[in-house]
């Protein structure tokens, strides 16, 4: 079935992850019609790994919950990341979504690798509870100029194969391309240090860029950037702004402890469903 064939049936799918979500004993009911449909589109319109992605979606932000509980946006310490990590998700003329981080602590002073996985985590959920596009692929551009090895001393082992674990087989996105720009000559020994917990499909799509190359432009169109990058879009200050505003607007929903998360139960692993694998990164993400 062609794409836009599929998007002419979205009720259908609605309906159908809708049904199959109230018999789920262990999951929530009160998950919005587009965010069920976003899982339906990351899957490329196959329901049924839609469902185990959801599924598995719902399980890991329970099992994660020390990065997902107590965020309130105006906490301290998620201000004080706020002011150092800058993002941008900036929707592309052929409709993709660029997603952009850049850090603002050339020594990394006060940078916090588990603060910034929290923020992470804020941002896409302030993103998908406010977004309703379905872009046709999605890509990540990391600024990392300033990782130096002081990176290691700041790294978490358990919160990267947590965040590791998200990002690849849950985050409802298609994922094609991540971009690391400005990589300075230490970025190999950063890298080896995530990258155990990477799975072979992701390192696949990561570019390394070091500074003063034009070699990202062969993947992202120069205009589609911000200023700082060349480009026409707003600076990153400007794009961190509006997030920032995104986030505020969507603090409530934010600031609850069981958005979107499996409900705790000692039955859960006899009730489950019918679908019992969780997807691999490459059945979710990548066609």
């Amino acid at each position: 079935m062609s794409e836009n064939k599929a998007l002419e049936d979205t009720s259908k799918y609605v309906d159908d992850m809708r049904s199959w979500l109230n018999q789920q004993p262990h999951l929530p009911k009160n998950i919005e019609d587009k965010m069920l449909l976003r899982f339906v589109h990351s899957c490329y319109y196959d329901v049924d790994k839609a469902k185990a992605a959801l599924e598995s979606f719902l399980n890991i932000r329970l099992s994660v919950s020390d990065l997902l509980n107590n965020r309130d946006p105006m906490a301290p310490d998620i201000q004080k990341v706020m002011k150092i990590v800058n993002l941008a998700q900036i929707h592309t003329s052929n409709n993709q979504y660029i997603w952009m981080w850049q850090l603002n602590d050339p020594g990394l002073e006060y940078y916090d690798y588990v603060q910034d996985a929290r923020f992470f985590f804020l941002a896409t959920d302030a993103y998908f509870l406010h977004n309703s596009e379905f872009p046709d692929a999605d890509v990540v551009v990391l600024d990392v100029k300033d990782l130096s090895l002081k990176f290691l001393t700041k790294f978490n082992m358990s919160v990267a194969r947590k965040l590791s674990k998200y990002q690849e087989d849950a985050m409802p996105i298609r994922l094609k391309q991540v971009h690391l720009i400005n990589a300075p000559s230490s970025i190999d020994k950063i890298f080896g240090l995530i990258k155990p917990f990477m799975k072979k499909e992701l390192t696949e799509l990561i570019h390394f860029h070091p500074p003063n190359s034009q070699t990202l432009f062969k993947y992202i169109d120069r205009a589609d950037l911000p200023e700082d990058y060349g480009g026409t879009r707003p600076p990153m200050a400007e794009q961190n702004k509006e997030i920032i505003a995104i986030i505020m607007s969507k603090r409530k929903e934010l600031m609850d402890d069981t958005l979107w998360r499996a409900i705790p139960t000692e039955k859960k692993n006899k009730s489950s469903n019918n679908i019992t694998a969780v997807p691999s990164f490459r059945s979710l993400a990548i066609d």
